[in-house]
């Protein structure tokens, strides 16, 4: 390198320069400037390497190597270099080096900002890999800077930071916080259409489910006023207030608590009641295509499979899970619990997996071919599980009263992230996901939306008053009742407990 090797002769050391800055070296390994130049082939032993800021002050300001290679300490390692080490040529004597990346401190800002979400384990790694960004590098599994260098040394207008700076985007963590505040701000959904023409709005008319069919044409809701109601989707977004009405009715003698889609067939729908009976309907004719009531307690929650067509689960006070199928009368599975059922999910990819939440608080996973041994058991909540949705494969988010959400690794068995910000202590509020989003409602008479990713809220829409944003404890008894979000949409569907339905949409900007 530049004349000599590290391998040369002591008494050869005086007549070499510096390959990176061309001073004389004092021997054969350190330059007067500090520069510790080296070839991986002749060396064989390890190096101590020399602290870079120790000799900063012997190069002159101007000097085109101390601004490229500031950062950075020449490795000396000859054997298992770092995953950090990085090539580069000097920028006078185009001579190749090996250069490994110099870290320094976080900024101060930085440290104060992980303190403050010291208690929020997600928030630490973003702010950390935002550094990362602010420094332009496209590294996000290292918290220091790393300026990647391959063959000649990168000219400052090259580096990320620079693109960012001219692209408009803001540099560092100095505006990090504001930026992550805008978006967990308690942003309004878009009210894009509303059922509240005098007939629904009643306390008695408490609507306990709400979902859309297969392809999302049709939704349903079912409540305390005994009646399931179809209503055409795009007739009410699109339609004029005679357009909201139903389509179809189909009126029963007890107060209906549950209602699920068939998620094979647009107009088969099951629904159960507080008489323990769960029984399926055809929307086309309105009629019903079979009844079960073995069940002896009111039923909470019904679902059917993703998978299998024909299968459907049920589960409520009597302690019971039932499996049955629409091909016969009888069930084709009891799975008998310690407590309450409040909940029942399919797991989307399998007809065999459930979800069970209890009113022991704990949700309870289960193969149905070996109901015996509960596979999996998740356990975190203090009160009683209302209501489980599946994210993912092996995600789900679960509801309670106690006034949380909280998203699951199922396998694990350990709760990945906590959603707090809504209230609820004593009703069934609903819950929906659409993968990112988890939508649920609140005893303050709000719909309450959440990304997977943040532990607060990131948006909300309160029914009291579609101005006034989010309005917290002093707003009246009325709740949320139900939600249900479009697949692959900022959509959803919410109402409360006096029978209002409103159609409601992120603004785009949260999309």
């Amino acid at each position: 390198m530049g004349g000599g090797s590290v391998g040369s002769s002591m008494a050869d050391a005086n007549e070499l320069s510096c390959p990176i800055c061309m001073n004389l070296m004092d021997d054969a390994f350190v330059a007067a400037c500090g520069h510790q130049p080296f070839d991986l082939q002749d060396t064989t032993e390890h190096i101590e390497a020399t602290d870079i800021k120790q000799h900063a002050e012997s190069l002159e300001p101007e000097n085109e190597c101390f601004k490229k290679l500031k950062k950075f300490d020449v490795s000396t390692t000859a054997i298992d270099p770092p995953s950090s080490l990085v090539r580069g040529s000097c920028c006078h004597c185009g001579q190749s080096i090996q250069l490994r990346s110099y870290e320094t401190p976080a900024p101060q800002a930085q440290k104060e900002k992980l303190a403050e979400f010291s208690d929020c384990a997600d928030m630490t790694g973003l702010l950390q890999k935002t550094d990362c960004l602010r420094l332009g590098s496209q590294d996000t599994s290292r918290t220091g800077p790393r300026t990647v260098m391959e063959g000649t040394v990168l000219k400052k207008e090259e580096t990320g930071y620079d693109s960012m700076k001219r692209e408009g985007c803001q540099s560092g963590l100095e505006d990090f916080k504001s930026m992550l505040s805008s978006f967990m701000e308690y942003s309004q959904l878009k009210v894009i259409a509303e059922l509240n023409n005098g007939v629904h709005v009643d306390s008695r008319n408490i609507v306990s489910s709400i979902e859309l069919n297969k392809d999302e044409e049709l939704f349903a809701t079912a409540g305390m006023s005994r009646t399931v109601e179809v209503f055409h989707f795009s007739s009410v977004v699109n339609g004029t207030a005679v357009d909201h009405g139903p389509v179809a009715k189909i009126s029963r003698e007890s107060k209906l608590s549950c209602l699920s889609w068939n998620k094979h067939m647009n107009n088969q729908f099951a629904f159960s009641d507080y008489e323990g009976i769960v029984a399926v309907h055809d929307v086309a004719t309105c009629q019903s295509m079979i009844q079960f009531n073995e069940h002896e307690n009111r039923v909470w929650s019904i679902d059917f499979s993703h998978t299998e067509p024909h299968l459907l689960a049920s589960g409520g006070d009597g302690r019971k899970v039932k499996v049955w199928s629409t091909k016969q009368e009888a069930s084709v599975l009891t799975i008998n619990m310690k407590a309450n059922i409040c909940a029942v999910k399919y797991d989307p990819g399998s007809s065999v997996y459930l979800a069970v939440g209890s009113a022991d608080h704990n949700i309870y996973y289960y193969d149905s071919r070996n109901i015996r041994q509960v596979l999996h058991k998740l356990e975190g909540h203090r009160k009683s599980v209302s209501h489980v949705e599946f994210t993912s494969s092996n995600n789900l988010v679960s509801a309670s009263i106690d006034s949380s959400l909280r998203l699951w690794d199922i396998e694990k068995r350990v709760p990945l992230r906590v959603f707090r910000g809504h209230l609820n202590s004593k009703n069934f509020v609903g819950l929906s996901s659409n993968g990112n989003l988890i939508g649920c409602g609140s005893e303050t008479n709000e719909v309450v939306v959440y990304h997977k990713d943040f532990p607060r809220p990131a948006a909300w829409h309160s029914f009291d008053s579609p101005c006034a944003g989010h309005v917290g404890k002093n707003a009246d008894l009325t709740f949320v009742s139900a939600v249900c979000w479009k697949r692959d949409s900022p959509v959803m569907l919410a109402s409360n407990s006096r029978g209002i339905i409103k159609v409601l949409a992120l603004p785009f900007q949260q999309i």
